[in-house]
């Protein structure tokens, strides 16, 4: 059993890799068992396996994040109505959990198959992003399950005789087989995780669909600013402007701006050795009088 002493190192390393969010949500008014699952770096040789096996190479942010830890899986709850209720996730696939969803393999009895529904043309989204397939010009693994409400995808296009030639892109898929673009690498879509907070399907605010009334109250109560800077980034039409779901200049003027993307994910041989990376203090957001109205009367039950 690990010392107090090791596990206070082990509550630093991830509060940095984290970039504070533990702490921050510990002080929000309602928050309650914020739980952080220790997991042990990966070994190198699984790393490699895996890029043996499936002819991809893993980017160097994600295979740094994975010599860190092997994996994410952060929750937290509210004290709602006088019980508790899980409200918050941020969860990352370890190595294993890569698993390959794109397969165009031929079906023996006829049944269709993911590779059926595609089309043999490409098409782009609104911000000129070419959508991913799942046949043999993509390779598609899961990266957060998103609880059976859709997925987080890294994908790699540009496939030529089974092998990946470009650097692979973060992609979302919903239950509609829909493909939202979120992220031009893990680095970035890390950074979304973080500053969302894990709040319920957060990954819908960039597709056409966007979030429930319900998940906005909870945005209204827990990320306002947030909310904010991203329906700011939405034109009239619905559509994303250019760079939003990247969030570089929304991210950076927000707690999260002092990120050094060399000193965030340390393999095992460096850690300890990088300083706690400073976050500021984010500005106040500011809401419609209605949501304020609505996420008003909602707060006072979770403070209850």
């Amino acid at each position: 059993m690990a010392s107090i002493s090791e596990q206070n190192k082990v509550r630093e390393l991830f509060d940095s890799m984290t970039l504070g969010v533990v702490r921050s949500l510990e002080k929000k008014p309602g928050v309650t068992d914020v739980r952080l699952l220790d997991r042990q770096p990966a070994e190198k040789h699984v790393i490699f396996s895996w890029e043996q096996k499936n002819m991809c190479i893993l980017p160097e942010d994600l295979k740094n994040f994975f010599l860190t830890t092997n994996g994410l899986l952060i929750q937290w709850s509210i004290k709602f109505d006088g019980s508790v209720l899980p409200l918050g996730k941020m969860e990352l696939n370890p190595v294993v959990g890569l698993v390959l969803i794109s397969k165009a393999t031929t079906v023996s009895d006829n049944k269709p198959s993911l590779a059926d529904l595609d089309s043999d043309t490409d098409s782009e989204d609104d911000q000129g992003h070419i959508k991913p397939h799942f046949d043999n010009r993509c390779k598609v693994f899961e990266l957060d399950p998103c609880d059976g409400f859709g997925k987080v995808c890294l994908v790699y296009k540009d496939i030529k005789a089974g092998v990946t030639t470009s650097q692979p892109e973060i992609w979302f898929l919903d239950r509609s087989l829909e493909w939202s673009y979120l992220a031009s690498s893990f680095m970035n879509y890390f950074r979304m995780m973080i500053v969302h907070l894990g709040l319920p399907l957060w990954q819908y605010l960039f597709t056409s669909t966007g979030l429930s009334p319900e998940t906005k109250q909870w945005f209204n109560l827990y990320a306002p600013t947030r909310l904010a800077i991203d329906t700011a980034n939405v034109d009239t039409e619905g559509h994303k402007k250019p760079s939003t779901t990247e969030g570089n200049q929304s991210v950076t003027n927000l707690t999260l701006n002092a990120l050094d993307v060399n000193r965030l994910f340390k393999s095992k041989t460096d850690k300890g050795k990088g300083k706690q990376l400073q976050s500021k203090k984010p500005p106040p957001g500011k809401t419609q009088n209605s949501n304020q109205s609505r996420s008003g009367q909602l707060g006072r039950q979770v403070q209850r």
